[in-house]
C-alpha cells in the first residue's frame, strides 16, 4: 500500500491503445446519446424523403438498322462492298453520329414546339411541406387550403397553356396568373403590374412595357384567389437543357440499340417528351431517306435511257454480225471466258459507281475508298488478264465473243440499274427508314428518385455513425476514466477500492442539500448499500495499510470538486468508528467544505478557528457518531493557505494523531488550490478519489504532477460512483454487492 508513487508514474500520453473492450464500454455508455444522434438523422432522413419531390423517369428504344438489309444491295440481295466496308469501319461512327443527330437541335425543337416545353405553369405551394402535401391531398379533387391561405395551392390544381408569347426581354421573368370566379384569370408580372385579364379556352392579349403579350390557356382547375407561377422560356434554353437532362446512348458495343432516358417531376410529361424526340428522330430519317432516293431515282432516271440506247446499240451490232457471218458456235473454253467477262465487268462497274458515290462522302484515304480501290484495281487486272486470253482465240470467234460480251454487260447493268430505280421508288413510296422505334416510353408508376426506404436507411446508419463518433469525441474531450485498469495502465497508480453507485445516495445528498437536521450518512442509514460495501473494502485495505504508514492521519482529496471524496470521507469515518476505533474527521476545505452539512452541525467553531488560536477541545464535536470526533472547517479565513502552513497546524495533526485511531482529513480539489498539496506534507497515507467517468486521465495525470511536485506521496485511487454491469448472476450485482435471500 505504501508505495511511492514516483517510481510507479507513468506520463498519460505514453499509454497504449485503446481495446476493443474499452470501445464497447465508450459506446454502451454513451447508448443514450448515439440514440439520440440516430434518431435524428432517421427523422431528419424520413423527412427528406417524403418532402423532396419524387423524380420519374422514362426511356425509349430505338435500333439503327443496318442499311445493307434495306434492300438496297445488288441485284442478288447481296451486300455489296460498300455496305460490307461500312459494317466493318463505320458501325461505331455511324452509331455516335446517330446518337448525336438525336441530342441535335434538329430533332429537339419540334418536340419542345408541339409539347410548349418552353412554358412552366404550375400551382404556387406552401414552402417547404407544400409539394408534399398537395401530392397527398390532390388525389381526389381539389383540396381544401390550409393555415386560411387560398393563395397556395394545397392539391388538385390543374392548368394547361398551349400559347404564352411574350417579348424575348420578358424571358425567364416570373409572371403570376390569380384565378378569378368563372374560369377568369388575372395575370401580373414580377413587380404586381397587371399584364391582361382572361378566359379559360380563350386567347387573351395583353401589353407591357417591353411589347405584347398572348396567352391561351386551355385548362384551368383552382379555386379563386390560388396562384399559378408562369414562366417562358427561350426556346433555345429550353432544348439546351434538354440535351443536358437527355442520356443517350447504346446499349451495347456494336448492337445499334440506342436507349434515350429523360427523369423529370411529371412522370406523364417526361414519357410524352421521349416519345416525342424518338418519333421526330424517325420522321426526319425517314424524310432524309426519301429526299436521298428521290435525288438518286432522279439520277437513275437520266442514266436509264441512256443505258437502255447502249444496249439497243449492242444488240444491233450482234445481230448485224450473225446476219453477215451466220451462227458462230463458240467453243466450251470462250463460253466460260465469255461468262468470266461478263460476271468481271459488271463487277467492276458497280464498284466504280459505289466508289464515286462514296468519293461524295470521304477522302480517297478513307479506309472504305481504299477498300474499293483494291477491288477495283483487282479486277481490272483480271479485267486485263481476259481480254488477253481472248485475243488468243481465232478472229471471227473473238468479235463474236466481244459483241455477245457487250450484250451481255449491257443487259446485266441495264437490269440491275432498273432494279434499283424500282427499290428507290418503294423506299419513296413507302416512307421507310433505317431506324425505327423498338419500345415507347410509358408513363412511370413509381419514381426512381427518391429511394425512400435506402434514404432512410442510410440516413440512420449514418447516424448511427456519427453517433458513435460524437460518443468517442465526448470521450475524448471531456470522458473520465472508467475502469481500475485504465488508472492503473494509464496512470501507474494503484487503486485501493471500487465503490459502486448507489440509489439511495441520491436521497440522502438531497437531504443534504437541504441542511435537513440530523446525520445524513449512508453508512449509517442503509449499512448493507453496495456503495457501503464498497468503502468497508477501503476500511480493510487501510487498516493493513497504516502498519507501514509514518503515521495515522489519511489524506483524501480528488482532482476538482465533484470527486465524490466529502462521500468518502464521511462513510469511511463512520465505519472505522462503528468497528470501536476513535476517529477524528477533519474538514481541512476551509473555503468551502460541507462535512458539517451530512451530520447536521453547525460549521464554527471548526479548523480555521483552531489556527486562528481557539482551543482545540472546544471547537472539535464529540461523539457525533459513536466513536467519531468531527472538527468542521470553522469560519471563512482570509488566508487558508498561510495557515495551513503554520507549525500550529503541524502540531495540531501531530496531537490529533497521538489521540485517535484515525484521523481522515477531507482535502478542497488539489487542482483548485494548494491547500492538499499542504495538507498531504503532514499525512501518512494520501488517497486520491476519482468519480467514474467524470475526470479525464489528463486531469488525474496533472493532479498527480502536482502532488508529486509538493513532495506528497500518493499511496492509491479510489474510483467511485461505478455504475453496475449489465448483468446480474445468482445474488451477485454491481461489483462487490451480495444480497441476501431467502431460500
Amino acid at each position: 500500500m505504501a508505495t511511492n508513487f514516483e517510481n510507479r508514474y507513468i506520463d498519460v500520453q505514453s499509454s497504449d491503445e485503446l481495446r476493443l473492450s474499452d470501445y464497447l464500454t465508450v459506446i454502451t455508455q454513451h447508448w443514450r446519446m448515439i440514440l439520440g444522434v440516430t434518431l435524428l438523422a432517421l427523422l431528419i432522413g424520413t423527412t427528406v424523403a417524403f418532402v423532396q419531390t419524387p423524380v420519374y423517369r422514362a426511356d425509349v428504344m430505338i435500333q439503327v438498322e443496318d442499311t445493307a438489309n434495306n434492300g438496297n444491295g445488288n441485284a442478288n440481295g447481296n451486300k455489296d462492298a460498300l455496305q460490307t466496308m461500312a459494317s466493318i469501319f463505320d458501325t461505331k461512327a455511324v452509331t455516335s453520329a446517330q446518337i448525336e443527330l438525336i441530342r441535335s437541335r434538329l430533332v429537339i425543337d419540334e418536340t419542345v414546339n408541339k409539347l410548349h416545353l418552353d412554358i412552366t405553369a404550375a400551382p404556387r405551394h406552401f414552402p417547404v411541406i407544400g409539394s408534399l402535401l398537395a401530392r397527398w391531398r390532390g388525389t381526389d379533387g381539389l383540396a381544401s387550403p390550409l393555415f386560411g391561405m387560398p393563395e397556395y395551392g394545397w392539391g388538385g390544381e390543374e392548368i394547361n397553356v398551349s400559347l404564352f408569347d411574350t417579348p424575348k426581354e420578358l424571358y425567364a421573368k416570373p409572371f403570376v396568373l390569380t384565378v378569378l370566379q368563372d374560369d377568369q384569370y388575372v395575370v401580373t408580372d414580377e413587380n404586381g403590374t397587371e399584364v391582361l385579364r382572361g378566359h379559360a379556352g380563350q386567347l387573351a392579349l395583353g401589353s407591357t412595357t417591353r411589347g405584347p403579350v398572348r396567352l391561351q390557356v386551355d385548362h384551368l382547375v383552382g379555386r379563386p384567389g390560388t396562384k399559378f407561377d408562369l414562366t417562358r422560356w427561350s426556346t433555345l434554353d429550353t432544348v439546351n437543357h434538354l440535351q443536358k437532362d437527355m442520356n443517350v446512348v447504346e446499349t451495347s458495343v456494336q448492337s445499334g440499340i440506342i436507349a434515350v432516358t429523360l427523369e423529370g417531376v411529371d412522370p406523364d410529361l417526361t414519357a410524352a417528351i421521349v416519345n416525342g424526340i424518338a418519333r421526330q428522330y424517325v420522321q426526319q430519317d425517314v424524310d432524309r431517306k426519301s429526299a436521298e432516293a428521290e435525288h438518286t431515282l432522279a439520277f437513275l432516271d437520266q442514266q436509264l435511257p441512256q443505258l437502255r440506247s447502249e444496249l439497243d446499240q449492242a444488240e444491233q451490232r450482234y445481230n448485224n454480225f450473225r446476219n453477215k457471218q451466220g451462227t458462230v458456235d463458240l467453243s466450251e473454253e470462250s463460253r466460260l471466258l465469255l461468262q468470266q467477262i461478263v460476271e468481271n465487268k459488271t463487277k467492276l462497274v458497280d464498284l466504280q459507281q459505289q466508289r464515286a458515290e462514296l468519293a461524295t462522302r470521304f477522302t480517297a484515304a478513307h479506309p472504305a475508298v481504299a477498300a474499293l480501290d483494291a477491288q477495283i484495281s483487282q479486277l481490272q487486272s483480271v479485267q486485263g488478264s481476259l481480254t488477253h486470253n481472248v485475243s488468243t482465240l481465232p478472229d471471227t470467234e473473238q468479235t463474236a465473243l466481244r459483241l455477245l460480251r457487250d450484250v451481255r454487260v449491257d443487259t446485266e447493268l441495264y437490269t440491275n440499274l432498273l432494279n434499283s430505280a424500282q427499290q428507290l421508288r418503294i423506299i419513296k413510296a413507302g416512307q421507310v427508314g433505317s431506324v425505327r422505334v423498338v419500345d415507347y416510353a410509358e408513363p412511370p408508376d413509381d419514381p426512381v428518385r427518391p429511394q425512400r426506404a435506402l434514404l432512410i436507411l442510410i440516413s440512420g446508419g449514418l447516424g448511427l455513425v456519427l453517433g458513435i463518433l460524437a460518443a468517442f469525441t465526448r470521450k475524448t474531450l471531456y470522458g473520465g476514466v472508467q475502469n481500475t485498469t485504465e488508472i492503473e495502465s494509464v496512470l501507474g497508480v494503484p487503486v485501493c477500492a471500487v465503490v459502486p453507485r448507489s440509489t439511495l445516495q441520491n436521497r440522502v445528498q438531497r437531504n443534504v442539500g437541504l441542511r435537513r437536521a440530523g446525520v445524513h450518512v449512508l453508512a449509517a442509514q442503509a449499512p448493507d448499500d453496495v456503495a457501503v460495501e464498497g468503502v468497508r473494502s477501503l476500511r480493510t485495505t487501510l487498516q493493513y495499510a497504516l502498519t507501514s504508514a509514518r503515521n495515522n492521519v489519511v489524506m483524501l482529496t480528488g482532482s476538482r470538486p465533484d470527486a465524490g471524496k466529502s462521500f468518502m470521507s464521511v462513510n469511511l469515518s463512520a465505519l472505522v468508528a462503528s468497528a470501536h476505533k476513535r476517529v477524528l474527521l477533519i474538514d481541512g476545505d476551509m473555503r468551502r467544505g460541507d462535512i458539517h452539512k451530512h451530520f447536521g452541525l453547525p460549521h464554527t467553531p471548526g479548523l480555521s478557528d483552531v489556527l486562528n488560536g481557539a482551543d482545540p477541545q472546544e471547537c472539535v464535536l464529540h461523539d457525533v457518531l459513536p466513536g467519531l470526533d468531527i472538527l468542521t472547517k470553522g469560519g471563512l479565513p482570509g488566508n487558508p493557505s498561510e495557515l495551513l502552513m503554520s507549525d500550529r497546524f503541524r502540531t495540531l495533526l501531530e496531537h490529533f494523531s497521538r489521540g485517535y485511531d484515525l484521523v481522515i482529513v477531507d482535502t478542497p480539489p488539489v487542482l483548485a488550490v494548494t491547500d492538499a498539496a499542504l495538507i498531504g506534507k503532514h499525512a501518512g497515507t494520501t488517497l486520491m478519489v476519482v468519480r467514474h467517468g467524470r475526470h479525464p486521465a489528463m486531469e488525474i495525470s496533472e493532479a498527480l504532477k502536482r502532488l508529486i511536485n509538493a513532495g506528497v506521496n500518493l499511496h492509491g485511487v479510489l474510483l467511485t460512483d461505478v455504475p453496475p454491469p449489465k448483468l446480474n448472476l445468482g445474488g451477485y450485482t454491481g461489483y462487490y454487492g451480495y444480497e441476501s435471500r431467502a431460500d
